[in-house]
């Protein structure tokens, strides 16, 4: 069995709301959040959140949620060895968050404090705008890190945290792996609106970078060029209109397949990258682990949460379909 993937990032307990008048609701929380965004809430401003939830939205269920922590999942369905660094609560939502990752290594998830939550508020067309109360997540510390782990992992995918500290912890790992180990990064929206810059000691050291196109834009991409300082593999999530794959020498699209019902698209990019990922890992040529990405994430679609994640009998299926 191959070295473990392991995934690093923020770990949250998602509470989805149906919000119908999200214009009033953005108007009453007045920080400029708008439609679509994400943005973060210290411990202070969630209560005003929650207060204004019970006026504008329906609760919509809770499920375990967290960029890293749904990688490391949808991974760990395909039957893969994956394994979760970072941090949950010593409460009933970090015991809520550890049940729901049946599967994966925790060994090196820290218990501590209170859990991260993220408020998922969808409105009348579907779309989502987020907030984040990072908590015990912004506590990550380099005492933190199994080292000895991340040394002998085969694949290090690294997503968003809230604050600045685990950002600097996660630009530590970067320099100080051993080359064996191969890095990608998922920097969601938090991260991409630092612009490339503020992310440039990471950047220097991946294998691949996974972006939609709004984060691509954010960090100062361009749609159909690879700029000098991105690492060689660029894979641009499209949502409706597939992926796109930019190298140093040209671009590539990939369209939407294995169509079907649609019922939630939250977490569709985090088991797109699980794809990925498991075709690089079964040494798939690099346009079909692409392809892998885009199918994997279009069977998530057709469940709530974490319940239509593919499994390993897919990933079997896909890799003997795509390969040459």
């Amino acid at each position: 069995m191959p070295s473990p993937i392991l995934c690093l990032g923020a770990i949250n307990v998602d509470l989805k709301f149906q919000v119908d008048d999200l214009e009033g609701f953005l108007k009453d929380w007045g920080t400029g959040l708008s439609r679509g965004g994400e943005e973060a809430v210290s411990r202070n401003e969630e209560a005003r959140l929650t207060s204004l939830l019970a006026r504008y939205g329906r609760p919509a269920g809770r499920f375990g949620g967290g960029m890293a922590a749904n990688t490391a999942y949808a991974l760990a369905c395909l039957g893969l060895p994956a394994a979760l660094v970072g941090r949950v609560g010593a409460d009933a939502d970090g015991e809520f968050l550890q049940e729901s990752l049946a599967g994966v290594d925790l060994s090196h998830v820290v218990v501590q404090g209170e859990s991260g939550r993220a408020y998922i508020l969808t409105d009348r067309e579907g779309e989502r705008t987020i907030l984040v109360t990072p908590n015990t997540n912004d506590d990550l510390k380099e005492r933190d890190l199994p080292w000895e782990a991340l040394a002998a992992a085969t694949y290090l995918h690294l997503t968003a945290f809230v604050g600045h500290g685990p950002l600097e912890v996660q630009r530590l790992i970067a320099g100080r792996v051993p080359d064996s180990v191969r890095l990608s990064l998922d920097p969601g929206e938090l991260y991409a609106r630092r612009g490339w810059l503020a992310l440039e000691d990471i950047l220097d050291h991946l294998e691949t970078l996974l972006v939609t196109e709004t984060e691509w834009r954010q960090l100062g991409g361009e749609p159909q060029v690879h700029p000098n300082w991105a690492p060689p593999l660029v894979v641009i999530k499209r949502g409706a209109r597939g992926a796109r794959l930019l190298t140093p020498l040209r671009y590539l699209d990939f369209p939407v397949e294995l169509g079907g019902p649609l019922v939630d698209t939250l977490g569709a990019g985090d088991v797109f990258a699980a794809g990925y990922l498991a075709g690089r890992l079964s040494g798939l040529h690099l346009n079909a682990c692409v392809r892998l990405g885009n199918r994997a994430a279009a069977v998530s679609l057709r469940g709530a949460g974490r319940d239509s994640y593919p499994d390993r009998n897919f990933l079997e299926r896909q890799v003997q379909a795509l390969q040459p």
